[in-house]
């Protein structure tokens, strides 16, 4: 008898827990999104970047995602230098009426793959982001959001290779963003 009132109690208090989450604007969301890197001042499109997070909202405001990239920069020549990332992103979020502007900032480890012909082939450093973004509600009520991004993605790589001169990428992103269990 007292296990299953324990049970009970237990599932009665994570119900009423998930109720006030979910009336805060806490809760998971998962995304995906693709988009182009420039890393130099011609503002080329040097490559092709690929975008998964997975994230969590506290309180309408706030919200911290994992995020896993790749990009491949080709530079228009098929050169083939390959980025994978992981970065831990914090976002600070302006609830507007037809748009969630957001401001970007995480850090995370970046390695590299160069084509043969290079001097340094792989490695792994620090990386930091910096951007900008919005949020708009595509399917109502917050079902299915479309994002974009801009952002800098800076890494201490200064192998002074195509791509890997210390200055920076811009990434630009779109995709889609679903809200999970609401």
């Amino acid at each position: 008898m007292m296990p299953r009132l324990a049970l009970s109690l237990l599932l009665a208090a994570a119900g009423i827990a998930q109720a006030q989450s979910q009336a805060r604007g806490d809760g998971w969301s998962a995304g995906l999104r693709g988009g182009i890197v420039v890393t130099d001042q011609e503002y080329n499109n040097d490559g092709q970047a690929w975008i998964a997070t997975i994230g969590r909202s506290f309180g309408p405001q706030y919200a911290v995602e994992v995020e896993l990239a790749a990009d491949r920069l080709d530079f228009g020549i098929d050169y083939g230098l390959e980025h994978r990332s992981i970065a831990v992103n914090h976002l600070t979020i302006n609830r507007e009426p037809l748009w969630d502007p957001y401001f970007l900032i995480g850090v995370g480890l970046i390695e590299f793959d160069a084509p043969p012909g290079n001097a340094v082939r792989d490695g792994r450093d620090f990386m930091f982001n910096l951007g900008i973004g919005g949020q708009w509600e595509l399917v109502a009520p917050e079902r299915v959001l479309l994002r974009a991004d801009l952002r800098l993605r800076y890494d201490r790589n200064d192998t002074r290779q195509p791509g890997q001169n210390g200055f920076g990428d811009g990434i630009i992103s779109v995709g889609l963003t679903m809200p999970l269990g609401r």
